[in-house]
């Protein structure tokens, strides 16, 4: 275990004091913590499994419209 110290909004300190019993405060905050951490990971895990898997799709929208990029493109300044 380590100790840290960290810095919350006023409001999210008063709701924690109110809401979880003092000497269960750390772990609380840990395990949000970790779920926390553990959605961020699997988020990035889907898109990056979501981008490989529409690769082809992107590649074909891509060249089926290079040409009406390549026009656009002459009209900005």
């Amino acid at each position: 275990m380590q100790r840290i110290n960290i810095t919350l909004p006023d409001n999210l300190a008063a709701d924690i004091r109110r809401t979880i019993p003092k000497r269960a405060r750390s772990k609380f905050i840990a395990e949000a913590v970790d779920e926390r951490l553990k959605r961020k990971k699997d988020l990035k895990k889907d898109l990056i499994k979501s981008l490989k898997a529409n690769r082809e799709l992107d590649r074909q929208i891509m060249e089926d419209f290079k040409y009406a990029d390549a026009d656009a493109l002459k009209y900005i300044p």
